[in-house]
């Protein structure tokens, strides 16, 4: 560990913690002020959506202490909330749960499944409550210490935003040196706060890591992809050109989109929308404006209802806007002319998503067609 990083782990543990209670009863929220109050600094919320208030304007906040039953927002509530922010900062809070004698295991599991870290049972004393409040303040400390300094996102192994950033100021410095076009793109998981509600902390994380793992098989090594929200990914792609990263774009939207997940026998679809954006100026410093442009696109996508890809092509030598692609419209007509005019060179990629598509056709077939098709394809 650097000497900075460790510096300045040093100069955050001097200074007092501040611990957040949440809590719809003035005799608990007294009673953690008197038992904290000598070594944390503590400050306190009457209900759930005080305390997310508090949480999401004072970053100062390391661990957070909730109630489970509270008015106008609940503990389950507050943990979706925290647990679903686009703040990487309040989405990695620790949230100990203090549960009472009306809380059972069922309670306690449903919480855990929304993302608690830990539990404390009332009635608590002191020492479990100090002890609970250092050793996830210490964790908290040094675990935002490390992201400051780190360039890949725990979750996916993937980009972290501001390496991403980096990567993408590259790729446009380099395409723009060299004359080459580059499409960048955002992928944002539809209706990602409702799965995460009914799949839960843990299946929300499995589904971000196999979308991560869908990605990587996509792309060419030069190819920059990153995490840079909760359920948003980012690619750029240097020297690609608007055919060729549209087509990539529908490749990965189909392919999620056959994700399955199944919960008490109710099995739930998962889908993706995609924003597309090929600049005709490039340069490092046009990061900002390219990103805009981008999430523009991913904006028509989602408002579109999802499981979409939109292009937009910005060059004044093509169309200026491609439009919404979506995967569930494949024409084999297309694919078909484009062979005859191009070669099979031209639909290369896209014949395996082709086959795919055609396969519950095949599957419908008796078997005597089954075997004279497969006749007239070996005399062919």
């Amino acid at each position: 560990m650097s000497e900075a990083v460790e510096n300045q782990m040093d100069t955050d543990s001097e200074s007092q913690t501040r611990i957040l209670l949440i809590d719809d009863s003035k005799v608990m929220r007294k009673s953690a002020v008197k038992m904290l109050g000598n070594e944390f600094d503590v400050v306190v919320a009457e209900d759930g959506q005080q305390g997310l208030d508090m949480i999401l304007d004072d970053s100062s906040i390391q661990v957070v202490f909730t109630d489970l039953n509270m008015p106008k927002m609940n503990g389950y509530q507050l943990l979706e909330a925290v647990r679903t922010s686009e703040d990487e900062g309040v989405r990695n809070l620790p949230v100990i749960v203090v549960t009472g004698a009306e809380n059972d295991d069922e309670a306690k599991e449903k919480a855990l499944q929304q993302g608690a870290t830990d539990f404390i049972t009332k009635p608590f004393n002191s020492t479990d409550l100090k002890a609970r409040a250092h050793a996830h303040a210490a964790y908290q400390r040094n675990t935002k210490t490390l992201q400051q300094v780190a360039s890949v996102d725990a979750l996916t192994g993937l980009s972290n935003e501001r390496s991403f950033k980096e990567h993408l100021e590259k790729d446009l410095s380099f395409v723009a040196r060299h004359n080459h076009d580059i499409a960048i793109m955002l992928l944002e998981v539809d209706n990602f706060n409702d799965l995460f509600l009914k799949i839960g902390r843990k299946g929300a994380d499995s589904l971000i890591q196999q979308i991560a793992k869908v990605l990587l098989k996509n792309v060419r090594k030069e190819d920059g992809v990153g995490r840079i929200g909760l359920s948003r990914f980012a690619i750029s792609l240097p020297t690609a050109g608007p055919d060729g990263a549209t087509r990539l774009a529908e490749r990965v939207c189909h392919t999620i989109s056959g994700f399955k997940a199944k919960l008490r026998g109710e099995v739930l679809e998962i889908s993706v929308s995609i924003g597309l954006y090929v600049p005709a100026d490039k340069g490092a410093d046009l990061y900002s404006q390219c990103m805009m442009k981008t999430e523009q696109a991913l904006n028509h996508a989602v408002d579109a209802g999802g499981n979409q890809v939109y292009a937009l092509i910005d060059s004044s030598d093509r169309v200026a806007d491609s439009g919404l692609q979506d995967v569930t419209d494949f024409s084999i007509d297309t694919l078909l002319a484009t062979l005859s005019a191009e070669g099979a060179a031209a639909i290369e990629d896209q014949i395996p998503l082709a086959m795919q598509r055609l396969l519950p056709l095949w599957q419908a077939l008796t078997p005597e067609q089954r075997s004279a098709l497969l006749s007239q394809i070996e005399s062919a």
